[in-house]
């Protein structure tokens, strides 16, 4: 039993790296190789998503404590209803935005505060952990769209359509915020908000 709560999918490992980002790449790697033969001698294997610092390269430039306010500020002033919840859930997940996309509602479970996303590479399945702040968006978000008219009743998100949110959508709606927060758009991504969840910035 002991050992099935060690597996490295079911978020703990999401929140170990969030507490060392701040580390040297080195420092971290050194860290990752302990925790990979850790895991090896109870059985599991380290997953394919986790992502090792290259040593060479500088860490992507998050967005700063003023820039992440305003955004937040625009995000609860917007008229789109999805501004709010996807910037919250990207911040507290460290969610992909194709992973974010392909979210079902089933893969949601509020009261565990926990969302599973499915990789699709063998096992390689994952939990990832939230907060009561991404509950509340979310259910506010779900209540929103019980009273659109969309084909979609499994996906958790939807575009105006009422098709499934797609990658393109969401570059746009973070362009639109962008602008609206008078942040630079090269600044604001899927890509920035993942590196403000390794940072812990929020």
């Amino acid at each position: 039993e002991g050992v099935g709560y060690l597996d490295p999918n079911n978020g703990r490992l999401d929140a170990l790296l969030q507490s060392i980002s701040h580390l040297k790449p080195a420092t971290i790697n050194a860290r990752l190789a302990a925790i990979s033969h850790f895991l090896k001698w109870i059985g599991h294997t380290i997953p394919d998503w986790i992502v090792r610092p290259q040593k060479s390269k500088r860490l992507p430039r998050t967005l700063t404590n003023q820039e992440l306010a305003a955004l937040l500020k625009i995000c609860r002033q917007s008229e789109n209803p999805l501004a709010e919840v996807v910037v919250i859930v990207f911040l507290e997940t460290g969610l992909r935005v194709s992973e974010l996309c392909a979210l079902d509602i089933s893969d949601i479970d509020l009261n565990d505060l926990s969302a599973t996303v499915w990789s699709g590479k063998g096992n390689n399945d994952r939990k990832v952990l939230y907060t009561n702040r991404s509950k509340e968006v979310i259910e506010k978000w779900i209540l929103h769209k019980k009273s659109q008219q969309t084909k979609e009743q499994e996906a958790l998100f939807i575009n105006r359509r009422g098709h499934r949110l797609t990658q393109r959508n969401v570059q746009k709606m973070m362009d639109r915020l962008a602008d609206e927060a008078e942040i630079p758009r090269s600044r604001l991504s899927p890509h920035t908000l993942r590196h403000n969840f390794a940072t812990g910035l929020l």
